[in-house]
């Protein structure tokens, strides 16, 4: 097997470092500082008049201010490698946001800070599952309407203002769905390829570490290149618009062949690449499978395709990602998977190559 100085150009140079990816972790990084940024805001509400009167609620703000430093410091080092919030982080921030709220004596103050709830699902919307996202709505809205109701409760608030007050407060808050809607159909756009509804390279690159992020030491994931043998003359005799049709063909095997739990991309122009979790001893059985998916003799244009196919282990992942090399290591796995295809491309095509390091 060939070595990295001899391995063919292609278009997979840069890696899985885009700047796509840069810019979720500079995302994730806000989240770090945000912590203590509510902490800090906690601590000058509570010398205001409006904050914590007893000292019970005073004990209680104190210890959720001093557990954003922590928290915040663990979020900064999972930052580096961060794909989704846990649950327990969300109902740790939403816990301890109304915690806060519900100790404060002036209830005008405690609804404008209800605000912070906006800002948590700005975050959860992004790096949440909709599950998670869906307590966050439940509990923010019983908060508001409970602080509503602490402050009709005492005879100084006008029920009409309080109102107003209140329904401000839930607008704001619930404005998230929306913004969730917008930022999935904005993310869908970005992560898919236009031409065959499958994810594009981006859309890969996230999925991939995603999938290596739940991955435990004992199992394995087979990295598959698909390349379409003689493609070049398809467009030539039939038309792109054939070869559209061919590639979106393509597309639709290569998805029924993998079934659910993989992800397949398109990631050159007749170029495919396959994440599957499965063992190294079924990997080629599984991939000639894909490959005879792809072939149909009876087909108006029959394509072949080449394959090439490298394992990821999961502790050899999970020893990349502590030391901070997750992404080198998916790159150069990747790099393997893309060295065996040209193999079967020079062997003459319509065949599956597993890499073996040397």
């Amino acid at each position: 097997m060939s070595h990295d100085r001899d391995r063919p150009p292609h278009s997979r140079a840069s890696g899985p470092r885009t700047g796509s990816v840069r810019l979720e972790r500079r995302v994730a990084l806000g989240i770090a500082a945000l912590v203590p940024s509510f902490g800090l805001i906690g601590a000058i509400a509570m010398f205001s008049a409006d904050g914590p009167a007893c000292t019970t609620a005073k004990v209680v703000c104190l210890l959720v201010l001093i557990s954003t430093v922590p928290v915040g410091a663990w979020w900064l080092r999972r930052s580096l490698d961060a794909s989704h919030m846990p649950g327990w982080f969300v109902v740790y921030a939403d816990v301890g946001v109304a915690s806060m709220l519900l100790t404060f004596a002036g209830r005008d103050l405690a609804l404008n800070g209800a605000a912070l709830f906006a800002v948590i699902g700005i975050y959860i919307v992004y790096f949440a599952r909709r599950r998670v996202l869906g307590f966050h709505m439940l509990f923010v809205n019983v908060v508001v309407v409970v602080l509503a109701a602490l402050a009709l409760a005492e005879d100084s608030h006008d029920l009409a203002s309080t109102a107003a007050r209140t329904l401000v407060t839930l607008l704001v808050v619930n404005s998230v769905l929306v913004f969730r809607a917008v930022i999935q159909r904005q993310l869908d756009l970005a992560n898919t390829d236009s031409l065959t509804g499958l994810l594009n390279r981006r859309g890969l690159e996230l999925r991939l570490e995603r999938m290596m992020a739940s991955l435990d030491s004992e199992h394995s994931v087979a990295l598959m290149v698909v390349d379409l043998d003689q493609f070049k003359q398809v467009n030539d005799t039939y038309g792109h618009a054939v070869g559209d049709h061919v590639l979106r063909r393509t597309a639709r095997r290569l998805k029924t062949a993998t079934g659910t739990r993989p992800c397949v991309a398109r990631t050159g122009g007749e170029e495919f690449t396959i994440a599957l979790p499965v063992t190294e001893t079924a990997a080629h059985r599984i991939a000639d499978d894909i490959r005879g998916s792809v072939h149909d003799p009876v087909d108006e244009v029959p394509v072949t395709v080449s394959v090439g196919v490298a394992m990821i282990d999961g502790g050899r992942w999970s020893a990349a990602a502590v030391s901070g090399c997750g992404a080198d290591l998916l790159h150069n796995v990747l790099l393997d998977a893309d060295t065996a295809m040209y193999e079967s491309k020079n062997a003459g095509g319509n065949r599956t190559t597993v890499y073996v390091g040397n």
